[in-house]
């Protein structure tokens, strides 16, 4: 079994969201929701490997995968949360973790795995963080290295949560599919549009991905913002798709 480096870390900065018990009762348990549909939804035993994306930037999957990952370890699980989106990582910044050594440094070799995963001891939670910016983020998670990663990383966690880039931005969350068991979707009420979400869906279906389900963000439940979980692939919002920037690619 791996041993996983433990390193000290400070709370988390405010207004990230991230799941405590300051957070309004009704964010709680929409959280509680998500992760029994989650659960139900990929039954049996073994390592549940789960991608959480989005068809755009900007559209809460980030913040869904982070407290999806504290939800589960709230209950007991042995839980990793890999930020697997090399361009603009947010997830060490999130948990106020070292970025590097990460994922990019294991994947070319300059790092072993027991060097790169942290320990959150505030939720009892382990943390793969990106690492340092690389050149080729594509052509990285093409390499052969990423398939014994997750063969390892499946022999010590219940749950690996694995934080993807925008699915119609770059082809990273595409090209992962064969590693994961499960994409679970964030959609952002008011700002995701439908034609984002046919195209979305239309690349995954091209891998046979599993989509698990939607989570609808930024909801408006009339005291603060939260997430609910949503199953379905129709959503009618009437916005322009726009263009949008990431990591220094285009995208239309």
């Amino acid at each position: 079994m791996m041993q996983k480096k433990k390193i000290m870390v400070e709370p988390a900065k405010k207004n990230t969201y991230l799941l405590t018990q300051k957070l309004p009762f009704n964010v709680q348990e929409a959280y509680r929701s998500l992760r029994t549909n989650v659960m139900f939804a990929l039954p049996g035993g073994g390592c549940k490997c789960i991608g959480i994306s989005s068809p755009t930037p900007g559209d809460g999957k980030s913040t869904t995968a982070s407290n999806l990952a504290i939800s589960l370890a709230q209950i007991g699980k042995r839980v990793l949360l890999v930020d697997c989106d090399m361009r603009l990582p947010t997830i060490a910044s999130k948990f106020r973790v070292k970025s590097v050594p990460g994922l990019s440094d294991f994947l070319v070799g300059q790092a072993r795995i027991e060097e790169v995963v942290r320990t959150v001891d505030s939720c009892d939670l382990h943390i793969l963080p990106s690492g340092n910016i690389p050149p080729d983020a594509t052509g990285l998670l093409e390499a052969k290295q990423l398939e014994s990663l997750f063969s390892a990383l499946r022999a010590v966690y219940d749950y690996v949560i694995v934080d993807l880039p925008p699915v119609i931005t770059v082809p990273d969350a595409v090209i992962l599919s064969k590693y994961l068991d499960g994409y679970l979707l964030a959609i952002r009420q008011r700002q995701t549009v439908h034609r984002a979400v046919k195209e979305m869906l239309r690349q995954l279906q091209i891998t046979d991905a599993n989509v698990i389900g939607f989570v609808l963000t930024g909801s408006d439940s009339g005291n603060g913002k939260y997430y609910k979980y949503r199953y379905g692939k129709k959503y009618g919002y009437g916005y322009r798709y726009k263009y949008y920037r990431y990591g220094g690619y285009y995208k239309k």
